[in-house]
C-alpha cells in the first residue's frame, strides 16, 4: 500500500510537468521557493555555532515550521489527493496500511524534503560531540511529528474543510497570516537593522516552548551536546510519544472519516424575505442585493479587513520606528482608498453568470447609472467610517492626531477617486474569474492576470494625482482653529470625491451601454 501510494504521488508530481502552463510554473515557483527556503533555513541555524540564545532560536525556528505545516494544508485543502479521506472512502482500503500509505506519500516532495536539509542546519549550529547523532533523529522526528499533526488536523476538519463554512475559515485566515508576514517584513528587518532586536533578544522565549514537541526536539540537541544524554533521550522519547498519539487520533478519526456519509453538500434552509432598500426603485434593489453580499460573502469581509492592514503596514515603520513621519498616514490613507475601490471594480467577473441575468435590467443609461451608483452608495457607507476610523487610530499612534484628520479627509476625497475608476474598469478592464484548487480566494481567469494588475495600480495612481487638491488644502489649514478647518475640510473633501464618483458613474454608464453583450460574455466565463 505504501509503495503503490508513494508511486501515484510520483506520477503526480511528474504530471505536474506536463499538464497545463500555469501548473507548470506553479510547480516550478514552489519547487524553487521550496529550495531557498531549505537553503535559507541551513544557513540561518548554521550561524546559531556560537550564540548564547542558540536553542531559544532553534526552538522558535522549530515552532515556525509546525505552524506552517498546520496551517498551509487548510489553504491547499483538495489540492492533493492523499488530504482528502473522501477521495478513497469507496475503495476497500484497511485503515492502517493506508495511513502508513497516506504518511509515506506525504513525505515525498519538494517541501518534506526542504524540512529535512533546512532542520538540518542544527548540526552545524547547535549540535557538536554525541548531539550530532541526536540531531538527525531529532529532526526525522520533528519533521515526523510535522506531517503527523498536518493529517490528523486536516483529516478531522475534512468535513468542514469540504463544506462553505471550512471555505469561509480558509479565505478569513488569510488576513491575519498575511498581516502577520508583512508586519515581520517590514519591522523585524529595521529592527535588526537598528540594533533593536538581536538574538540575545529570543533569550528565555522558551520558557514554554521547550515543552511542545519543536521544543522537545531542539532542547534535545542541546542536552546530549553538554553530556546530559539521558535528558536528551528522555525528550526524544517523550516527542515520540506524542507522534503516537497523534497517529492514534489520526487513525481513528480516518476511519470514521471513510465510514461517515457525506452530507456538507446538503441544501440550506432559504429564508423568504424582502430587500430592504428594494422600494426605492432598481438603485435601492442594487444597493440591497450588493449590501447583503458585503457581510454574507467571506471574501468581501476579508477585501474590507485586507484594506484595513495595508493602511496600517503602510504606517507600521512610522509607528515602531525611531523616527517619525506623521506624512506616512496620508500615504496609507491613499492605499486605503484605492484598495477598497479597486476590490469592486470587476462587479461583472464577481458576480457571475448571475449578471447576464441582472444586465436584462439595464436597458439604457439611466438603468446603468442606477445599476453603478447602487453599488457606489453601498461602498462608500462602509469605507467612509473605515477610513477615517483607522486615519484618526494611526494619527494617535505616530502622535500627531492632526495629520491624522487630514489624512481622514484626503481616504475620503480618494474614495471618490477611487469608486469612479472602479466604475470605469467595471466596463473597460471587466475579466472572468475562477476559483482554484489550493487558493480559497477567486482569482483571475487563465490570461486576465494583467488586468487585474491594472486595476490595482490605476487605481492607485489616479487615486494619488486626484488628493493632491485636498492635501494642499490640509497644509494650509493646519494653522486654522478646530472649529473651522474641520468643517471646512472635510465639507470640501466629501464634495470633492462625491464629484468625482458622480463622474465616474456617468462615464460609466455611457461607455457599458454599447458594452452589455460584451461583459455578458466575461460573465459567463466566470467559473466558481
Amino acid at each position: 500500500m505504501a509503495r503503490l501510494l508513494v508511486e501515484l504521488k510520483v506520477r503526480m508530481l511528474r504530471n505536474a510537468m506536463r499538464s497545463s502552463t500555469p501548473a507548470q510554473i506553479s510547480f516550478i515557483i514552489s519547487t524553487i521557493a521550496a529550495a531557498l527556503v531549505a537553503i535559507g533555513t541551513f544557513w540561518v541555524l548554521a550561524q546559531l555555532r556560537s550564540v548564547p540564545a542558540s536553542v531559544d532560536l532553534t526552538t522558535v525556528i522549530f515552532s515556525i515550521f509546525a505552524i506552517g505545516w498546520l496551517l498551509c494544508p487548510i489553504f491547499a485543502f483538495g489540492l492533493d489527493g492523499t488530504l482528502d479521506p473522501a477521495t478513497i472512502a469507496l475503495y476497500p482500503l484497511r485503515t492502517r496500511p493506508l495511513v502508513v500509505g497516506l504518511l509515506a506519500a506525504s513525505a515525498v516532495g519538494a517541501w518534506p524534503a526542504a524540512n529535512v536539509l533546512g532542520l538540518l542546519g542544527v548540526t552545524v549550529g547547535l549540535a557538536h560531540g554525541l548531539g550530532i547523532l541526536v540531531a538527525f533523529i531529532a529532526v526525522v522526528l520533528q519533521v515526523l511529528f510535522c506531517i503527523v499533526l498536518a493529517r490528523f488536523v486536516i483529516t478531522s476538519m475534512a468535513r468542514l474543510l469540504r463544506s462553505r463554512r471550512g471555505k469561509d475559515l480558509a479565505i478569513f485566515l488569510i488576513v491575519p497570516i498575511g498581516a502577520a508576514l508583512e508586519f515581520l517584513f517590514q519591522v523585524v528587518p529595521r529592527a535588526a537593522a537598528s540594533g533593536g532586536l538581536t538574538p540575545e533578544s529570543f533569550a528565555g522565549v522558551d520558557s514554554w516552548l521547550r515543552w511542545l514537541p519543536p521544543g522537545l526536539a531542539a532542547h534535545a540537541i542541546q542536552d546530549a551536546s553538554t553530556g546530559q544524554l539521558g535528558n536528551a533521550v528522555a525528550r526524544l522519547v517523550l516527542l515520540a510519544a506524542v507522534i503516537a498519539v497523534l497517529g492514534v487520533l489520526w487513525v481513528r478519526s480516518l476511519a470514521r472519516a471513510l465510514v461517515t456519509a457525506d452530507t456538507t453538500t446538503g441544501s440550506s434552509r432559504v429564508r423568504n424575505a424582502a430587500l430592504p432598500l428594494a422600494r426605492y426603485g432598481l438603485r435601492g434593489a442594487v444597493a440591497a442585493r450588493f449590501l447583503r453580499y458585503q457581510y454574507r460573502e467571506p471574501a468581501s469581509l476579508a477585501n474590507w479587513a485586507i484594506a484595513v492592514v495595508v493602511m496600517f503596514i503602510c504606517s507600521a515603520s512610522t509607528i515602531f520606528g525611531q523616527q517619525k513621519h506623521p506624512g506616512v498616514i496620508v500615504a496609507s490613507a491613499v492605499f486605503g482608498a484605492a484598495f477598497a475601490g479597486a476590490y469592486r471594480a470587476n462587479t461583472v467577473g464577481q458576480a457571475g453568470p448571475a449578471f447576464v441575468l441582472e444586465a436584462t435590467a439595464l436597458s439604457g443609461r439611466r438603468e446603468l447609472r442606477a445599476y453603478y451608483s447602487g453599488q457606489d452608495i453601498v461602498s462608500a457607507a462602509i469605507a467612509i467610517p473605515l477610513l477615517i476610523g483607522v486615519s484618526l487610530i494611526l494619527g494617535v499612534l505616530v502622535g500627531d492626531l492632526t495629520e491624522g484628520v487630514t489624512a481622514a479627509a484626503v481616504g475620503v476625497a480618494g474614495l471618490g477617486a477611487s469608486l469612479a475608476m472602479g466604475n470605469i474598469f467595471n466596463v473597460v478592464l471587466a475579466y472572468p474569474m475562477q476559483k482554484r484548487a489550493g487558493n480559497p480566494m477567486p482569482q483571475p481567469a487563465q490570461g486576465y492576470s494583467g488586468h487585474a494588475a491594472g486595476i490595482i495600480f490605476g487605481s492607485l495612481a489616479c487615486v494619488a494625482v486626484a488628493v493632491i487638491p485636498i492635501i494642499i488644502l490640509g497644509n494650509l489649514t493646519s494653522g486654522v482653529l478646530v472649529a473651522i478647518r474641520l468643517p471646512v475640510l472635510f465639507g470640501c473633501a466629501a464634495a470633492y470625491g462625491f464629484g468625482l464618483a458622480w463622474l465616474g458613474v456617468r462615464a460609466a454608464a455611457v461607455a457599458a451601454e454599447g458594452k452589455l453583450p460584451e461583459l455578458c460574455q466575461i460573465a459567463m466565463r466566470t467559473s466558481f
